[in-house]
């Protein structure tokens, strides 16, 4: 699966020297007019030189500066002709309406849930079904506010019998050490790549004791998508670091975990409904009486 270039160059501004992180930022600045410096310009502007252009394209896995260029301008022309002009990171101004901020939102949350729905892999959205409906144990994995959006899959799946857990940060070491073969694994990490973090750093280890693993990253994250199997791709618009809110990431997320929740329950369709409409039932009825207990 192809990583978004835009996400590897953020990368760039807080992990690598500072000739790099240069050269990063002005392309994140500058994106929409990149292609209108030559080599030349751009090795002034960002206080670097040529030689160093070129080797932070190469660096990225392109032949050098033009062949890197060339890629990100048709990665920037995808965008700018498959999204509305409201960016992702500030979709609002301290200029705008209430109306048009409302407006604003719902439209990059809509985009956000097309792109997802436009780069699923349906082979491995089958695979991670399988693997939820036929597991001993089902985890989450991720930190916050990840776990958070795991908590409404949690209970979504409770509805149906099904139990889930979501591991708050700082346990889930512990919880990966007890998982095996028998159990499933969902790990929500947005950018997938910082090994040294929780949860990525726990997964050479469940991959060694067999557990069944099952990704949710952007396509900027490529431990993640070279680590594990069945990975369900993030739609990836929004900066890691400089933005508002997570608006488009957590709706991805959201369209995800509930695309997962709606396979599951379409394996035993009228079990699940009968199971959940009985459920909601006994709930109410107890509800009901709990009130009337009290009136009284």
């Amino acid at each position: 699966m192809k990583m978004r270039l835009l996400q590897r160059i953020e990368e760039y501004t807080v992990n690598q020297n500072q000739t790099k992180r240069s050269i990063a930022e002005f392309i994140l600045e500058h994106k929409l007019d990149i292609h209108k410096y030559s080599i030349n310009q751009l090795a002034e502007k960002t206080f670097s030189s040529k030689s160093a252009l070129v080797r932070f394209g190469k660096s990225l896995g392109f032949s050098g500066w033009k062949d890197f260029l060339n890629h990100l301008i048709e990665e920037i022309h995808y965008e700018q002709t498959h999204y509305s002009q409201i960016d992702p990171n500030i979709p609002f101004s301290n200029r705008d309406s209430y109306q048009e901020i409302i407006s604003n939102i719902a439209t990059i949350q809509m985009e956000s849930i097309q792109d997802t729905a436009d780069k699923m892999d349906f082979d491995c959205l089958k695979n991670a079904i399988d693997m939820l409906s036929t597991a001993r144990r089902i985890v989450l994995l991720g930190v916050s506010p990840n776990n958070l959006l795991g908590e409404l899959f949690r209970r979504k799946m409770a509805a149906i019998g099904k139990s889930v857990e979501v591991i708050q940060s700082g346990e889930i070491g512990l919880t990966a050490s007890g998982l095996t073969k028998a159990d499933t694994a969902i790990i929500i990490s947005y950018s997938g790549n910082d090994v040294a973090r929780e949860p990525m750093k726990f997964i050479p280890q469940m991959k060694q004791q067999g557990v069944h693993l099952i990704g949710l990253t952007s396509e900027g994250g490529g431990y993640i998508m070279r680590e594990i199997d069945t990975v369900l791709t993030i739609s990836s618009r929004e900066r890691l670091y400089k933005k508002i809110s997570n608006f488009s990431t957590e709706e991805s997320i959201l369209f995800l975990l509930n695309s997962l929740y709606a396979g599951v329950f379409s394996k035993n369709y009228l079990k699940n409904y009968n199971f959940k409409v009985q459920n909601s039932m006994n709930l109410e009825e107890t509800r009901i009486s709990h009130q009337t207990d009290i009136k009284e």
